[in-house]
C-alpha cells in the first residue's frame, strides 16, 4: 500500500505541475487541430490523471487536504450547479461530455474547481517554486513581446510561432492585458532603480495599447444587450439552471433579437455571449453564475488575506501579483468571453493564491470525498472519451484532404467507428448527395444499373441522416440532413420522397423556428414538386422571420415571373437587390425582368451591377449587350459582343448579335 500511495502521490504531483506549467501555454505545437482544441484535449487528460491519482492516494490513506469552509462550500456549490444545469437540459448526455470538441461542456466546467483544488493541495515548497516559475514564464513571454515589436525580423516570426495557439484575438488581448496589470503592480511594489521601473511601466502601457487594438480586431460576438435579452428568455423558458453548459449556440438560435436576424450577422452561430459572466448566466443559469461568483470570490478573499498577512519580502510581492492577476481575471470576465485556456489559467492562479491562507475555520476534510470521488470518475470517463474524440477527428481531418469521395467516405466511416458523432453522419449525407450528382452526369447505356446505384446511395444517405438524428435528436441540422437525403428519392418516388423530406424539414423548424432558411428549404421543395401555392406560403413565412431575406425575395420573384406577373416579380427582385447588394444573382434577376418589360435603361443598370460583381459571367454580358443594343446604345454593345465572340468563337447567337450591331439594324425598343 505504501508503494501504491507513493506512486499515486508522485503521479498527482508531477501531473499537477504539468497543468500549472501548461496553463499559460503560449506555445502550442502544431497539430491537425486548432490551438484551442489541442490545449483542451491535453488539459482534460492531464486533469483527469491528476485528480484520479490524488483521489486514489486519498482513499488509501483516508486523508484529504483540509480546506476552509468557504472554499469547501464553493467547490460543492459550483459543481452541483453545473450538474443540475446538465440534468435539467434537453440533452443531458450530449451536454455533460460535450458535442464534438465542445470546450465548455459540463465536464469541462467541472474541471475548473478540480484544477483549483489540485494546485492548492500541492506541498508548500513545490507551490512556492511554481509561483516563481509562473511569474517567470509570464515575464519571459512579456519580454518576447517587447523585443519582437522593437526589432521585428526573426524575433517577430518567433513571437508569432510562440503565440500562434491563440485563435481568438479577444483571448489574446485578455492575455496581453494580464501582463499590463502585473507590470503596473510590480512598478509600485518592487524596490528597483528608477530606470528599470520606467522600462517596466512603458512595457505595461504598451501592452494596454496592444490589448485594446487586438480586442477590436476580428472579434465578432453578440453585444451585451443581445446577450442579456437571450438570458432573459432562457430564464423564462428554462428556469434558474440555464439551457445547459456549452449550449449557448442553442440559446442564441432560439432567442436572438429580431434586429440581429435582420442584420448581416444573422448567419453567425456564436458559442459564447458578449462576455464570460453573461455566457454563464445563459448556460448554467442564475444558480450556476452565483456559484461561480462564490468560487472566484473565495479565491480572491483568501489570496488578499494572505497578501495582507505577509507584509514584506518576496512572498508579499508574489502574493500581490497573484491577487492582481485574480482581480484582473474577475474584471475582464465582465468584458470579454474568456477561452477555456484562460479559465484554466484563472483557476491555477486561484489555487496558488488560496493555498497560502491561514485557516481559522476548518471543515471536516473527509467530506471532500463526496465531491472529489464522483468528480474523478466523471473526468476519467471523459478522458477516455476525449482520447477517442481526438483519434476520430484526426481521422476525419485526413478525409478532408482525400483525393476521392470514396476515400473520404471510408475515412469518415472509420472516424465514426471510433466516436459516434452526428456531424460525421451529416458529412456522409453530403458525400452521398455529391456521389449521386456525379452519377447522374455520367453517360451510360445501362440505365437500370444507374438507377439501382443511385437508389442504393440515396438509401445510404437516409440511413446516415437517421443515425445522426438518433445520436442527437435536439440538433436541427440532423433533420435538415434527413430532408436532403429524402430529396434524393424524389425522382423515383415523388410522393414518398417529397412527404418524408417535408416532414424532416418540419421537425427542423420545430427545433429552430426562427431560422428563415428552413422555410426557404420547404419552399424550394414545394417548387421542385410543382406546387407554387405551397412554395409561396413557405416563402411568406420566411419573410415574416426576416423581412430582408434576399434568397426568399429572389425565389418569390422567380415564381411571380413564372406566372407572367412581371411587375410583381420586378418589385421582389428590386427588394432582393437592396437586401443583398453584393449578390450578382439578384442583379441578374432584376435585369432580365426589366429586359422582358422592355425597360432597357433599368435593365442595363441592373445587368452592369451583376457583371461588376461577377465579371466572368458570359450570360450576363450577353444580355447586357442585348439591353444596350435594344436601348439604342449599339456602339457600347459592340465591344462587349466582340469580346464575347473572342471567348466563344463558334457561338452563332453572338455572331448574329454582332452582325445586327454592325449593320445598324439594332432595335430601339419597337
Amino acid at each position: 500500500m505504501k508503494l501504491a500511495t507513493k506512486l499515486l502521490t508522485r503521479i498527482y504531483q508531477y501531473t499537477t505541475v504539468l497543468i500549472v506549467l501548461a496553463a499559460p501555454l503560449f506555445f502550442i505545437p502544431k497539430t491537425s487541430f486548432s490551438g484551442d482544441a489541442t490545449y483542451h484535449i491535453a488539459m482534460m487528460i492531464l486533469i483527469a490523471l491528476a485528480l484520479g491519482a490524488y483521489v486514489g492516494s486519498a482513499l488509501i490513506t483516508r486523508t484529504w487536504h483540509t480546506v476552509s469552509k468557504l472554499e469547501f462550500i464553493s467547490y460543492f456549490a459550483f459543481s452541483f450547479a453545473v450538474l443540475l444545469s446538465v440534468a435539467f437540459s434537453a440533452s443531458p448526455k450530449v451536454l455533460l461530455f460535450g458535442d464534438g470538441l465542445n470546450q465548455f461542456s459540463g465536464v469541462a466546467l467541472l474541471s475548473l474547481p478540480a484544477v483549483m483544488y489540485l494546485v492548492r493541495a500541492l506541498p508548500e515548497q513545490l507551490r512556492h517554486k511554481l509561483k516563481v516559475i509562473i511569474l517567470g514564464v509570464l515575464s519571459l513571454s512579456a519580454l518576447v513581446f517587447v523585443f519582437a515589436l522593437m526589432f521585428g525580423g526573426v524575433l517577430l516570426e518567433f513571437a508569432r510561432t510562440m503565440f500562434g495557439g491563440f485563435t481568438s484575438s479577444v483571448s489574446f488581448a485578455a492575455y496581453i492585458g494580464l501582463f499590463a496589470a502585473v507590470s503596473f503592480f510590480y512598478v509600485k511594489k518592487a524596490t528597483l532603480k528608477k530606470r528599470y521601473k520606467v522600462f517596466i511601466l512603458i512595457t505595461g502601457l504598451l501592452f494596454v495599447a496592444w490589448a485594446v487594438t487586438l480586442s477590436t480586431q476580428n472579434s465578432v460576438r453578440p453585444n451585451l444587450k443581445s446577450t442579456l435579452l437571450v438570458s432573459k428568455s432562457v430564464l423564462l423558458d428554462d428556469g434558474v439552471f440555464g439551457i445547459g453548459p456549452g449550449n449557448f449556440s442553442r440559446a442564441w438560435q432560439l432567442h436572438r433579437p429580431q434586429d440581429v436576424i435582420n442584420s448581416q450577422f444573422f448567419g453567425y452561430e456564436f458559442l459564447q455571449g458578449s462576455d464570460t459572466v453573461s455566457t454563464l448566466l445563459v448556460t448554467i443559469g442564475v444558480f450556476g453564475l452565483l456559484a461561480f461568483f462564490l468560487l472566484i470570490l473565495s479565491a480572491l478573499y483568501s489570496t488578499f488575506v494572505s497578501y495582507r498577512q505577509n507584509k514584506e519580502g518576496r512572498e508579499h510581492i508574489i502574493l500581490g501579483l497573484l491577487f492582481v492577476a485574480l482581480l484582473y481575471f474577475a474584471g475582464v470576465s465582465l468584458l470579454v468571453p474568456l477561452s477555456f485556456s484562460m479559465l484554466v489559467m484563472w483557476m491555477v492562479i486561484s489555487g496558488l493564491g488560496i493555498a497560502r491562507a491561514r485557516l481559522t475555520e476548518f471543515h471536516p476534510n473527509k467530506k471532500l470525498a463526496y465531491l472529489l470521488v464522483p468528480l474523478a470518475v466523471l473526468l476519467i470517463v471523459n478522458a477516455f472519451i476525449t482520447i477517442n474524440k481526438a483519434r476520430a477527428f484526426a481521422t476525419y481531418n485526413k478525409a478532408q484532404t482525400a483525393t476521392s469521395i470514396e476515400e473520404a467516405e471510408m475515412l469518415t466511416k472509420k472516424a465514426l467507428e471510433i466516436y459516434a458523432f452526428d456531424g460525421f453522419q451529416r458529412v456522409l449525407v453530403e458525400y452521398a448527395i455529391t456521389s449521386n450528382r456525379n452519377l447522374v452526369s455520367t453517360e451510360t447505356a445501362d440505365q437500370n444499373a444507374l438507377k439501382d446505384q443511385y437508389l442504393l446511395k440515396a438509401q445510404a444517405a437516409v440511413d446516415a441522416a437517421l443515425a445522426a438524428v438518433k445520436i442527437n435528436p435536439a440538433n436541427y441540422q440532423n433533420f435538415v440532413s434527413l430532408g436532403r437525403a429524402y430529396e434524393l428519392a424524389v425522382p423515383f418516388d415523388k410522393e414518398g420522397g417529397f412527404d418524408n423530406a417535408k416532414n424532416a424539414y418540419s421537425e427542423a423548424i420545430k427545433l429552430y423556428p426562427g431560422n428563415p432558411y428552413l422555410y426557404l428549404m420547404q419552399a424550394r421543395l414545394e417548387t421542385s414538386a410543382g406546387t407554387r401555392d405551397g412554395a409561396k406560403e413557405w416563402l411568406t413565412e420566411a419573410l415574416k422571420k426576416k423581412q430582408n431575406f434576399a434568397d426568399a425575395l429572389y425565389l418569390m420573384s422567380q415564381l411571380a415571373a413564372g406566372e407572367s406577373k412581371i411587375e410583381e416579380a420586378i418589385n421582389y427582385a428590386v427588394e432582393a437587390v437592396r437586401s443583398a447588394p453584393n449578390d450578382p444573382l439578384a442583379y441578374t434577376q432584376a435585369g432580365l425582368l426589366f429586359y422582358a418589360k422592355r425597360d432597357y435603361q433599368n435593365a442595363v443598370l441592373a445587368l452592369r451591377g451583376a457583371l461588376e460583381r461577377d465579371p466572368n459571367n458570359e450570360n450576363v454580358a450577353y444580355f447586357l449587350a442585348l439591353s444596350l443594343r435594344d436601348g439604342g446604345s449599339g456602339e457600347l454593345a459592340l465591344p462587349l459582343a466582340e469580346e464575347l465572340l473572342r471567348r466563344n468563337p463558334n457561338n452563332q447567337d453572338i455572331k448574329n448579335l454582332i452582325n445586327s450591331l454592325k449593320s445598324g439594324s439594332a432595335s430601339t425598343g419597337q
